[in-house]
């Protein structure tokens, strides 16, 4: 399952040398790997992304080159590092007329941010649970440990506890404890503890 995970817009949006009429970019992540977006629709056109370290290092190619648009024109970069700046150039061919070069654009990919989500909540029967780690699903896995927990903070459900995936992960819990009971209505917590960060999220469970 694809799921875009909006960032705040940690993008320079500089660009160098050209009009302020240029469009802008943002960044999402989808499924732990960033997506660099030129703002704007350009249907029918075609494009090549480039990258480079620098606003003047050679730019090579993240896409193939002359990828139809079918709307927006993006770029999934998973070589890009959270935390680094890059420079993006879009290249566009338009459907008719002239080409034209878009950026380059400073761009500050975003640290992906420690999450843990429980869908659809409240619940009363199974359940998906969603994930997320920093960094790029090349990276390592992190050890990473989640439970559910009642009001007390006792563990009811142990769903994780060993190397997690970079990025998003998407498991899925059936709604009952460690013995195989079924939860009684009430509030839980759903709780991923790992070294990259924590997070907590509450789970309100229905008859």
């Amino acid at each position: 399952m694809r799921r875009a995970i909006p960032m705040s817009l940690a993008v320079l949006a500089l660009t160098f040398g050209l009009a302020s009429a240029n469009p802008g970019v943002r960044v999402t992540y989808v499924d732990g790997t960033p997506r660099v977006e030129l703002e704007g629709s350009y249907a029918g056109s075609f494009y090549t992304v480039y990258r480079g370290d620098s606003p003047d290092a050679m730019h090579r190619a993240i896409t193939n080159d002359n990828v139809l648009c079918l709307g927006s024109c993006y770029a999934q970069d998973s070589e890009a590092i959270p935390g680094r700046t890059y420079y993006y150039r879009f290249d566009l061919t338009p459907a008719a007329g002239n080409s034209v070069s878009f950026g380059p654009y400073a761009v500050l990919i975003p640290e992906n941010p420690v999450r843990a989500s429980l869908s659809p909540n409240p619940s009363r029967g199974a359940t998906r649970v969603t994930l997320s780690l920093p960094g790029s699903v090349r990276e390592a896995p992190a050890r990473a440990d989640v439970r559910i927990l009642d009001l007390q903070g006792r563990t009811v459900r142990l769903l994780q506890d060993g190397p997690l995936s970079r990025g998003t992960t998407v498991l899925s819990w059936d709604g009952r404890g460690d013995h195989g009971q079924e939860l009684r209505a009430g509030m839980y917590f759903l709780r991923l503890s790992s070294p990259l960060g924590n997070a907590t999220t509450r789970v309100v469970r229905v008859r």
